[in-house]
């Protein structure tokens, strides 16, 4: 039987090749989009799924409640939180800290400046998966001046050799390789390279290391985050609050929180947490797979039931023969099986060619054949694709009456024109939607990228400090040797702004408005005189820092989005309590972006060197910034050099955008695509159809353009009906879209009209082209024709 099925759908395939190549191609194109996008969605919710103790790990972080009411989340916390976790709930298995730091490695003669070198505790190999290569996870952090190494900084330091037992410099203390780590999953929240004893015995109070550490509890059972949050919060008010208040920090309140490692990767709402991945993000792109695998099986469903009358006959004589409906069913169902196989195979074909394109945008690994999931959705597509594409058609034509349809009595009825018109209409509501969405987010990103930020970028190099004492006893030189270079325009010491670093230092500041103390967090830049005139941002109020004043005696500069916070109209003179020392306002600069566009300006200060400046913008062109790392040679010859030109740093803020957007204009092209494939094919069907009643209208007298009308306006009502529904779809949807950004464009009538312009022009070029084909032939041979 079922052999018998395969020949009569061969049969078919062959017969009909036009259908054949628009149905298979457009479900090959769908699958192919649906597997790419579903193996990116699942890389990014599988996020540390393969540490094994996964359920019973908690990251412990922190609510603090300003006195102005506003909360900050915090993704560090105190380091004395584990011993007294550990001490109070024995229902603690182990515990695991991580100090995010930067280090300074030294093989041999060679430098390097690595970032993800971080400080932890001897059971970090307790709670996670982290397989060691070489040493022992028990022993490997014990020793103090052990540091474990990742499998890539292994072979980036001693190549092919054992590095176990090797001697390197770290931060310039002596330190000895007791562990090699392999490499870890791209799929890792916490990036790391190498890992050292965090030593955090040391610290004896609460406040002692303020806020510095992550901190992961694995428990012996799977947790109860409710009851959890509960037991941290007697901690909070017992232990932390007390100690904050003695810092002077009144009126704000802190509690512990906790969440679980699974939850962790799209945790993006903390200060001071590693980056994060966009929810919102990976829910578009689920519904976007969703949409157009949707095309390519309306399609399918489409010219299905659109070549019913074509096969009426078949299904009447082998009904009259004593086929039962049930096998009719069965028989068309295998068709369907059959072309989605071929499709499916096809469309595996097309992910894999596409694949290593998505991993090298994305700057991701994902493979196909090393994942459980992948077997598990090819599957589910299979089924499902095989079900929504037979059902509706199988039972259609397996329904047909056969007294009618051998009889020439055989009418498609309304219902049927009805459905293939709403599925030519949901396509196309489809399409445009997402072509008008590509053109507002192009339009986004490229307000974005060219919108003032406030201040010139252009070719200002930031050229990172270093952080020991000893070294930073050369920056005056340094600085002073640069001046002296013709090509330099300027310089200006300062902590603060760096496009790549969005966390910069906060603290309280307390002003008098009205006679009334109004408190306010806000983020703080240490800068010189220098800083304001270089970058060319504008006073518009007061005056800038001298240069020759006393470091407490300088004074405050802030910028409007503190001013409108505090509710302060005349600020010059107003007296600011903030990080140390009490000082005045002494002037207004206005607003910039010192941070994404993602998020408003917020509240800031510029202090006078208060702090040891941990970079020096350099005014330089490009092509003689090499002069820059010549002179830091001289002067930090035992310290490796990092820096990058603010503009890189801006346009690697939006990188992530940028990408979003390239996919997104990817895939919307692949639904104009299957769109078209299929409003082709249905128009090719129906111009076959009444290729009669074409052939009497030419012996008539009928032009072309007349029956290019005929032939398109019902199509086009279509597409226009389409298109005005898919108008307040994008508005809702963009608009929320944009609402991530603090800084958007408005959406324009013409981002609405353009893509129902471009849709309909496509849909009148794919129908006219069929038409005209059909129109130019001989009408004689037409009318000979049996339909």
């Amino acid at each position: 039987m079922f052999r018998n099925y395969l020949k009569i759908a061969w049969r078919n395939l062959l017969r009909h090749k036009t259908f054949s190549v628009i149905n298979i191609g457009g479900l090959a194109i769908g699958i192919a989009a649906c597997l790419l996008i579903s193996l990116y969605v699942h890389y990014e919710w599988s996020y540390d799924a393969y540490h094994t103790k996964g359920n019973r790990i908690v990251r412990i972080t922190n609510l603090m409640r300003t006195p102005e009411k506003d909360n900050v989340n915090i993704a560090l916390s105190p380091t004395l939180l584990a011993a007294t976790l550990k001490h109070d709930y024995p229902d603690v298995e182990a515990i695991t800290r991580f100090e995010p730091g930067k280090a300074i490695i030294k093989v041999g003669n060679q430098l390097y400046n690595e970032d993800n070198v971080l400080g932890t505790d001897v059971e970090i190999f307790k709670v996670f998966n982290y397989p060691l290569t070489e040493g022992d996870p028990s022993h490997a952090l014990a020793d103090r001046q052990g540091i474990v190494l990742s499998a890539r900084l292994a072979k980036k330091y001693f190549g092919n050799q054992k590095a176990l037992g090797k001697n390197i410099s770290y931060n310039k203390k002596p330190y000895h390789v007791t562990g090699v780590m392999a490499e870890l999953p791209e799929n890792s929240d916490l990036k790391i390279d190498a890992l050292v004893n965090g030593n955090f015995e040391k610290e004896t109070a609460w406040m002692d290391a303020d806020f510095a550490v992550y901190t992961f509890v694995l428990f012996k059972q799977k947790p109860d985050l409710d009851i959890l949050k509960k037991k941290l919060a007697i901690i909070s008010k017992r232990d932390l609050q007390p100690e904050l208040n003695k810092t002077g920090a009144v009126g704000y309140s802190v509690q512990f929180d906790a969440e679980m490692l699974k939850d962790v990767h799209f945790s993006t709402d903390k200060m001071g947490d590693t980056p994060k991945g966009d929810k919102l993000l990976v829910y578009i792109f689920s519904v976007l797979a969703m949409l157009i695998l949707l095309i390519a099986l309306l399609n399918y469903i489409n010219l299905s039931t659109a070549r019913a009358t074509e096969r009426a006959k078949e299904v009447g004589v082998r009904k009259v023969n004593g086929a039962l409906q049930s096998s009719l069913v069965r028989q068309f169902l295998f068709e369907s099986l059959f072309v989605t196989m071929i499709a499916l195979l096809i469309g595996i074909g097309l992910m894999f060619l596409m694949l290593p394109l998505l991993n090298n945008l994305l700057q991701i690994r994902i493979s196909f054949l090393s994942s459980a999931f992948s077997f598990i959705t090819v599957c589910g597509l299979v089924l499902a694709s095989s079900l929504l594409t037979g059902l509706y058609p199988a039972f259609v034509l397996s329904a047909f009456n056969p007294i009618a349809v051998l009889k020439g009595n055989f009418k498609f009825q309304a219902k049927g024109i009805s459905l293939r018109k709403g599925i030519t209409i949901v396509q196309f509501v489809i399409a445009t939607v997402m072509i008008a969405g590509a053109f507002i987010m192009n339009q986004q990103i490229n307000f974005v990228q060219h919108r003032s930020i406030g201040y010139d970028k252009d070719q200002l190099l930031n050229v990172g400090l270093p952080d020991d004492s000893a070294a930073l006893t050369r920056v005056g030189a340094f600085s002073n040797a640069l001046k002296q270079l013709s090509q330099v325009k300027g310089l200006t010491a300062q902590t603060g702004l760096s496009m790549l670093n969005n966390q910069t230092p906060k603290s309280t500041t307390t002003v008098m408005v009205n006679g009334v103390k109004r408190e306010i967090v806000a983020n703080y830049f240490s800068v010189d005189e220098h800083f304001i005139p270089l970058l060319h941002m504008q006073l518009i109020a007061g005056h800038n820092f001298y240069g020759n004043e006393k470091v407490k005696k300088a004074g405050y500069i802030v910028n409007e989005a503190f001013l409108k916070q505090v509710g302060l109209k005349d600020p010059i003179g107003k007296n600011a309590n903030g990080f140390d020392d009490k000082s005045k306002i002494i002037g207004v600069v206005k607003n910039f972006h010192y941070a994404s566009m993602h998020n408003p300006i917020a509240p800031l200060v510029l202090v006078y060197q208060s702090m040891k400046p941990t970079s020096v913008l350099v005014k330089i062109n490009p092509h003689d910034a090499n002069l820059v790392h010549k002179t830091w040679q001289t002067y930090f010859p035992d310290v490796p050099y990092s820096a990058d030109f603010m503009d890189d740093g801006f346009n690697a803020m939006y990188q992530k955008d940028r990408t979003t957007i390239r996919l997104f204009n990817f895939f919307t092209l692949l639904s104009i695509l299957l769109a078209s494939l299929g409003l082709y094919g249905l128009a090719n069907l129906i111009a076959v159809q009444r290729t009669k009643e074409i052939g009497i209208r030419k012996v008539l007298g009928a032009a072309l353009d007349q029956l290019l009308v005929l032939l398109a306006k019902d199509f086009v009502k279509l597409v226009a009906i389409a298109a005005v529904l898919a108008i307040p779809i994008t508005w809702l949807v963009m608009n929320k879209w944009l609402a991530f950004y603090a800084y958007h464009i408005d959406i324009s009538w013409w981002l609405l009209a353009l893509p129902v312009v471009i849709i309909i022009a496509i849909s009148i070029t794919v129908i006219s082209y069929q038409t005209v084909k059909v129109a130019v032939s001989n009408p004689v041979n037409s009318l000979k024709n049996d339909r």
